[in-house]
């Protein structure tokens, strides 16, 4: 049973690190509804199964974002001073986004995750090709945006890159790609911040299984971060190489199917 359940975390992680390589999302919008069905299987307690998938996701984002935006650094793909001004605000908001989640009840945190993956399936499938630098925000401004992408991002395990491409885009100006590889950059600090979070969240929590570090599951993290390291350069490729539109419009209607799930189950 435990290679089984680690074979299935290596696939989540292939799965993963293809999408954060492809869209800067970090892989966490799949990671984490896959934890929720793998911890199920374990007889993990529900009421913290979620926050426990959380915590994981944002652990092996740390290390999936660190590969991507490496691969776009090598294609000139990062925004490194725009990075920067994101850089205060979602540190900040990682921190909030932690706590909450630890204060949420597992049940309604499943909820709030499946609604959100609907929500970003449908912006996904019916979003029009951004036109970069229609609506340029302050520098000043950026670090209060980094709050609110920190914040909902470290909420639900994802590295930030479903709020922060199309704020990068939309509002600083840059080329789709450029959004990506900048993405991930942002998504590093902001993963590894709300994974220590959630590690001091549920450090003393009487329902977690012995081998795990507060809301964090060493094994689950191992096989995860081997898949993605595996096909993150992959996903890099590809988000330079094929119709970004097309590619959108697919993942939003998996995400609408998703989220659909979730709720219903």
């Amino acid at each position: 049973m435990l290679s089984t359940h680690f074979f299935a975390f290596i696939l989540s992680g292939l799965g993963a690190g293809l999408i954060a390589g492809m869209f800067g999302v970090g892989g966490g919008i799949i990671v984490v509804p896959v934890l929720l069905f793998l911890f199920h299987l374990e007889a993990i307690d529900p009421l913290i199964t979620m926050q426990l998938a959380v915590g994981t996701s944002l652990a092996t984002i740390v290390i999936t974002n660190i590969a991507a935006t490496w691969a776009h650094h090598q294609r000139d793909g990062v925004n490194w001073r725009l990075a920067r001004l994101y850089l205060s605000g979602t540190i900040v908001g990682a921190m909030i986004g932690s706590q909450l989640a630890a204060s949420i009840s597992g049940a309604r945190l499943v909820m709030l995750f499946g609604l959100f993956e609907i929500v970003v399936g449908i912006q996904m499938v019916r979003a029009k090709p951004p036109q970069p630098g229609a609506h340029r925000l302050p520098d000043a401004a950026t670090p209060a945006l980094g709050v609110v992408i920190g914040t909902i991002s470290a909420l639900f395990g994802i590295g930030g890159g479903t709020l922060s491409v199309p704020s990068l885009t939309l509002l600083s100006g840059l080329p789709m790609r450029q959004a990506v590889g900048t993405s991930s950059a942002i998504g590093t600090p902001l993963a590894l911040i709300g994974a220590i979070g959630f590690v001091h969240a549920g450090w003393h929590h009487p329902a977690l299984p012995a081998d795990t570090f507060g809301f964090f599951h060493p094994l689950a993290f191992l096989g995860i971060v081997i898949g993605s390291l595996v096909t993150s350069h992959l996903g890099v490729r590809l988000a330079h190489a094929l119709d970004q539109t097309l590619l959108k419009k697919g993942f939003g209607i998996f995400l609408l199917l998703l989220g659909i799930k979730l709720i219903w189950r």
